[in-house]
């Protein structure tokens, strides 16, 4: 089954006229959650991301796109590759092939580099020594310490291996050295056999077999660039040499990928800029705006709201605006068509036509990074408007302007390299190495805008600030929400156990007190009384009445009694009986 390379020789003319024999398709795996962290991974068994496991089930509807059918397939012994291998099948609705695992599609090992951060280790030793580590042909990384907690030598799946075929490390030669015996002896002959060949494994050693049916030099290999999740085809002729194909990417002359060729493009090209490090002033080339486009989506209510797509040279980022039930008179004004034949006036194309006519044209060229110029250009130069409370950006809409500051934001994120929540740390002056996980906040009972029942607060929340971590607050919140049910419906049947627009119930409680009470009672019956505190989103606007200057807890029932009627020094005395009698750690909107 040996096959011998290609020879350069072979005319484009003469291979496009070959009869295809067999077929061939690579699909490196989907983003790994090390891919994410920017960490170098080898032979580390790290998990796809929630993007990755998106690409593999990308790839195998592309493969049923094509009509591509597969008779085998293989992969490496690590579960980012499996897990592709398996999720393109299962898309493609071919769970049926035989897949063979080989710990010689494994990815290249990295040796001491195992585990770094790429842009840390090119601040450390140069951006120089860092590439030739990465991806020179034959210089190899410094080898793994046998103590390091990423040494294979120490994983069970490798037991079986003799000691000196599991690396210490490897440069690019060392891992063609160790796939191509896999090749020969296990995939060219069913190839040969005229199969159709699906093999999901990792860029290094996926470069190894292009390398050989390509023909590419040692130097021009090192340069290739394999983006993550995308089907690359080749036809191959009955002597398994590489059949020409026209939308070949360079430096490939035979292989296809399927898929938007631009998107491709673009994601080799965030492959090739893993180590590099931005200036801190700016993103460079890279975090430039290319396009800003807006469109009309719809909310988990099914109301409309704004998306945006931004887009740098090398990626897309995407923000869709979040929409209330109800705003407070102090949030800014997001903007609605008003057209009551469509889509009962909610819609918002207006504000759509605002971020692509007005906002975009403005915003193209800037830099990404600049989240505070961006921001105060948009709404106090572009929008400007003010009301009493301040910039109210009822002009082009808080929708259009929110969305894009969003989307800027990740887009700022990504170019600093940088999780969201550490960008948004960053720009914000805060620290940005020292971090804890918010206390979970669980809206348990609605009532206000968000409900049918007689409740004026829009929320009841519980807080378990005496969780020890948030896995232990979340078991506490179920154990609250489940219990909360169980004495609603006790107390005011099954019917009552309907919910809310945000998924707290709604139970047909007369005030605001005796839902606190139904809160108590479940909080007492969960076990956790000593872990949880009460919140509470009044949203007091929206039962406020201007003219005569009061507040009306009992607002949704037409005759109101006069008692439900607060004014403002009478709602505060209300809060304070509350604090007085619940553990209430949060009050929002109370006027």
């Amino acid at each position: 089954a040996q096959v011998g390379p290609i020879n350069s020789s072979h005319t484009s003319r003469s291979l496009a006229m070959a009869k295809p024999h067999a077929t061939l398709i690579f699909s490196r795996h989907g983003e790994s959650q090390w891919n994410v962290d920017n960490r170098f991974t080898g032979w580390v068994d790290v998990d796809l991301s929630a993007k990755g496991l998106g690409e593999a089930k990308s790839a195998g509807g592309l493969l049923k796109s094509e009509g591509i059918k597969v008779d085998m397939a293989f992969t490496s012994y690590l579960k980012r590759a499996i897990k592709t291998c398996d999720l393109a099948l299962e898309a493609a609705d071919q769970l049926h092939v035989p897949v063979t695992k080989s710990w010689r599609l494994n990815e290249r090992m990295y040796g001491a580099l195992t585990g770094l951060d790429k842009k840390e280790t090119v601040k450390k030793h140069g951006a120089d020594q860092v590439q030739i580590w990465r991806r020179s042909f034959d210089i190899p990384p410094p080898d793994i310490d046998e103590s390091s907690e990423f040494n294979p030598a120490k994983e069970r799946k490798y037991a079986a291996l003799n000691k000196a075929d599991i690396p210490k490390t490897e440069c690019l030669k060392d891992t063609i050295a160790r796939v191509m015996p896999f090749w020969e002896e296990t995939i060219a002959p069913a190839l040969k056999s005229g199969k159709t060949v699906f093999v999901a494994a990792h860029g290094n050693s996926i470069r190894a077999i292009l390398k050989f049916l390509e023909g590419i030099s040692d130097n021009d290999i090192t340069g290739l660039e394999i983006p993550t999740g995308r089907p690359l085809m080749y036809k191959l002729d009955k002597e398994l040499k590489p059949i020409s194909c026209d939308e070949a990417i360079a430096p490939l002359k035979f292989g296809k990928y399927l898929g938007n060729l631009d998107e491709i493009k673009a994601a080799a090209e965030a492959v090739k800029n893993q180590t590099k490090v931005a200036a801190p002033a700016a993103g460079g080339g890279d975090s430039k705006i290319m396009a800003v486009k807006a469109r009309e989506i719809f909310d988990s209510r099914g109301n409309p709201t704004v998306e945006v797509d931004l887009c740098t040279a090398t990626a897309l980022f995407r923000a869709a605006v979040p929409s209330g039930a109800s705003t407070g008179i102090y949030e800014a004004l997001e903007l609605r068509d008003g057209d009551k034949n469509r889509l009962l006036g909610k819609g918002v194309l207006k504000a759509v036509s605002n971020v692509n006519d007005i906002l975009a044209p403005k915003l193209v060229g800037l830099d990404v990074t600049d989240q505070a110029k961006i921001d105060k250009l948009m709404v106090e130069e572009i929008d400007g408007s003010k009301n009493e409370w301040g910039w109210s950006k009822s002009k082009v809409g808080a929708n259009a302007i929110l969305a894009v500051s969003m989307a800027v934001c990740r887009a700022g994120a990504a170019a600093n390299g940088m999780p969201l929540y550490q960008y948004i740390a960053k720009i914000s002056g805060k620290p940005t190495d020292k971090f804890v996980m918010p206390v979970p906040s669980f809206n348990v009972i609605n009532g206000g805008s968000h409900a049918g029942n007689r409740l004026a607060c829009q929320e009841f929340m519980i807080l378990p600030v005496g969780a020890s971590s948030f896995k232990e607050a979340m078991i506490i919140g179920a154990e609250v929400y489940h219990n909360l049910k169980s004495v609603i419906k006790k107390k005011y049947g099954q019917d009552a156990c309907n919910v809310g627009d945000e998924g707290g119930f709604a139970p047909n409680v007369q005030d605001n007190n005796e839902a606190l009470d139904v809160l108590m009672e479940a909080i007492a019956k969960s076990g956790h009384s000593d872990k949880v505190k009460i919140g509470t989103d009044v949203a007091a606007s929206e039962f406020y009445t201007a003219e005569k200057k009061h507040y009306d807890l009992d607002f949704k029932n037409p005759s109101s009694p006069a008692e439900m009627k607060k004014t403002a020094p009478q709602l505060a005395d209300y809060y304070k009986a509350w604090l007085d009698k619940y553990p209430f750690v949060s009050i929002e909107d109370p006027f």
